[in-house]
């Protein structure tokens, strides 16, 4: 009985396969994950089983403090649409952790990073991140790239940041920067927003507020850009 189940299901799956690839029917394959996590949002804080989030933000700053990075593409997902997708250093801190899922899951990484930026930012920040952060080690590698970003790490302490986790943006004031400038191209309206990294330099990216009200990372090139060299680093992020 059960090889007969197993059966049927490779049939009406190859069947689909092949409806699909002929346009005959729309079909999208999601990932299947252990994930069945009830997620709670109480104001600006969302709990995920053990990890939690909080968003502070001012139309100048944003903050966001969390337990934990994202274990899975679903957690990811639930927080970009139940908490952080619709604010601008949300999104932007949104960018930071899927850089360390690609870091631990390339896969899963790759998604998450998909869905967080506009398609042709994603594809620069895969390009550069596949040698940022080699699958392989390497003394060309930095597994501390996102460590490096949060709150309390600098090269003194070999970037261990502190506890919880904060990523903090401030609004660009830069008059090179034209805030809030429509983008017909990707149909919306681009800001500027600069954070810092190691204790010290600011660092840019740009997001788009569509006008559908979503926002998605319009370019981050110096966020994927080597950090400052340490000797060693102790991976001690949850």
């Amino acid at each position: 009985m059960l090889m007969k189940t197993i059966r049927l299901i490779a049939t009406v799956s190859a069947t689909l396969a092949v409806f699909a690839s002929c346009g005959i029917v729309d079909i999208d394959f999601p990932d299947i994950e252990d994930d069945d996590t009830i997620p709670i949002l109480d104001g600006n804080t969302l709990t995920y089983g053990e990890h939690e989030y909080i968003l502070d933000e001012s139309p100048t700053e944003g903050t966001v403090t969390f337990t934990h990075f994202p274990a899975t593409r679903r957690e990811f997902e639930v927080l970009q649409n139940q908490l952080l997708g619709k604010s601008q250093p949300g999104t932007l801190a949104l960018c930071l952790m899927s850089f360390e899922m690609y870091r631990r899951d390339r896969s899963v990484g790759q998604k998450c990073i998909e869905m967080c930026n506009l398609s042709v930012n994603a594809k620069q920040v895969l390009n550069n991140l596949k040698v940022t952060l080699p699958e392989q080690r390497s003394n060309t590698g930095q597994s501390y790239l996102v460590a490096s970003y949060l709150a309390g790490a600098n090269m003194m302490n070999k970037y261990q940041p502190d506890y919880p986790y904060k990523f903090k943006f401030t609004y660009s004031t830069s008059a090179y920067d034209k805030q809030g400038e429509e983008s017909l191209s990707f149909g919306g309206y681009v800001y500027y927003w600069m954070t810092t990294r190691g204790g010290d330099k600011d660092y840019k990216a740009s997001v788009i507020k569509l006008y559908d009200g979503d926002v998605l990372v319009h370019g981050c090139a110096n966020y994927y850009l080597s950090a400052p060299t340490i000797s060693s680093w102790e991976d001690t992020l949850k």
